[in-house]
């Protein structure tokens, strides 16, 4: 005959088994949830694409323009005189088709270095999304562990208030019976309200970590496994200096932005140049005129090949304006890669003095919790023979939680630290942390743009477009 124990518990692992197994979050499936489908992402890829067809029109304007025009009218006369009498009626119904075209044979290299300034936007905008993809996966990465590390204090919170609880139950008890004064159970009532107070604080904070990961991520956090060890960081924080100054994107889109800056000089000066240009015409002319009921028509075709040049002469200082306003944008451009580096300098210096501080911390933190541990048993046990007051457990009890609650946020801090430090050297990105994820490929949208062809390039000029970028 089988015991109600042993059945009860058949029965809950049938439960169980019917329920299926949980699936816990790691934190690859949270990284890799917020680059899918972060909208700050979304919005930052679709601003790149806008950069990709900026630099298609300016290299356009090399190829010249093509124009059709048509136009169609109808007039009608009725004429009367009155001294004659006699009366006339005329229609007339022109027709005019025509094309129109121009091409650029000199511009005074606006249009080469418009060309170059719009592929260094192009690459700056590379480098501003990954940095952007930076941010979305470090937000992620800090949302997971801050979850994690507030779920851990509520379970010390908690079980602080329970130990605490039970110390004032015991203080009352010695209370009933002699062996304490009204002070001790006083002070155990305090210390339990502050308690409960703490975890009150912790949970609500447990709540804003929550809404920070659904904003990070985009889902709910629920089941959160523990994370897997840190990936591998830059061996000093020289390594980590020289790794920023060689790929990290802020940095990048900085120098691009410069030389951005060195073309838009350049079509500034190509303005004060002379631009020739090819200009070509063909138009058919149909001119129908009824004069009394009498038709007249006129058919005409005319083409017409010509060169234009011309030379700005006098601008009102318009054009030397905007030559020295350019070059005041360059070396405004060349200031901030300097304010950039310094910017990266001290992030990673920032980032590897957060990570040596938290290793540090835990460290002392363990100490702190088998002192702690010891320092508390023997509290209580010296209160049980009277030799130690309540409020002596009730400090002892104070630094092992305090000791715990440091050790969890300890540990939360060297994880969030090491990929500060990953993201400070330009390195947190999909591939270099091998997710489960397929990275975006902005050049896919360039070479689907030029094999539709809409732009009328040269053939094999889709090869040039499709070439793989390079920082």
């Amino acid at each position: 005959m089988t015991s109600k124990p042993l059945g009860l518990a058949t029965a809950l692992c049938a439960l169980l088994a019917l329920a299926g197994p949980s699936q816990a979050e790691t934190l690859a499936d949270a990284m890799a949830k917020a680059y899918a489908n972060h909208p700050g992402l979304a919005a930052q890829r679709a601003a790149l694409r806008g950069l990709d067809e900026a630099e298609y029109q300016a290299r356009a304007q090399a190829y010249g323009t093509v124009n059709l025009q048509a136009d169609y009218g109808w007039q009608n006369a009725d004429t009367r005189r009155s001294l004659a009498g006699s009366r006339s009626r005329d229609d007339v119904d022109p027709f005019d088709l025509g094309l129109q075209g121009s091409i650029p044979i000199y511009s005074g290299g606006q249009i080469e270095n418009s060309s170059d300034a719009a592929l260094q936007a192009v690459r700056s905008g590379r480098s501003t999304l990954t940095s952007a993809e930076q941010n979305v996966l470090l937000a992620a990465v800090t949302a997971f562990e801050d979850v994690r590390r507030d779920i851990a204090l509520v379970e010390v919170a908690r079980s602080n208030v329970r130990v605490i609880g039970e110390q004032l139950k015991a203080a009352q008890d010695r209370f009933e019976v002699g062996e304490v004064t009204r002070t001790d159970v006083a002070q155990a009532e305090s210390r339990l309200a502050a308690s409960r107070s703490t975890l009150a604080a912790i949970v609500g904070q447990l709540a804003r970590s929550r809404q920070s990961y659904l904003a990070a991520v985009g889902e709910s956090a629920q089941d959160l496994e523990n994370p897997p060890p840190l990936p591998p960081l830059p061996e000093s924080e020289l390594a980590a200096q020289a790794l920023a100054e060689a790929q990290h994107p802020d940095l990048v889109a900085a120098r691009f932005d410069a030389r951005q800056a060195e073309a838009q000089v350049k079509v500034a000066i190509g303005r004060q140049l002379p631009q020739v240009s090819v200009n070509g015409a063909a138009g058919y002319s149909d001119d129908s005129v009824f004069i009394d009921d009498v038709a007249s028509a006129t058919d005409s075709n005319a083409v017409s090949v010509g060169v234009t040049a011309s030379m700005p002469l006098w601008t009102g200082g318009r054009n030397a304006s905007a030559v020295r306003q350019a070059q005041s944008t360059f070396a405004r451009s060349m200031a901030l890669i300097q304010d950039t580096g310094r910017i990266v300098r001290q992030t990673v210096a920032n980032s590897w003095s957060g990570l040596d501080v938290a290793r540090a911390s835990i460290t002392a933190a363990r100490q702190q919790i088998r002192a702690a541990q010891i320092a508390f048993d023997g509290v209580r046990e010296e209160a049980t023979l009277g030799a130690r007051t309540t409020l002596d457990v009730l400090d002892a009890e104070q630094e092992l939680a305090s000791a715990r609650a440091d050790l969890i946020s300890a540990l939360r801090d060297e994880y969030v630290a090491g990929y500060n430090l990953l993201a400070s050297v330009g390195a947190l990105t999909v591939t270099h942390l091998g997710l489960d994820v397929t990275p975006y490929d902005p050049d896919a949208y360039r070479t689907g743009v030029m094999n539709e062809d809409r732009y009328g390039y040269p053939k094999g000029e889709e090869t040039r477009w499709a070439t793989p970028y390079r920082p």
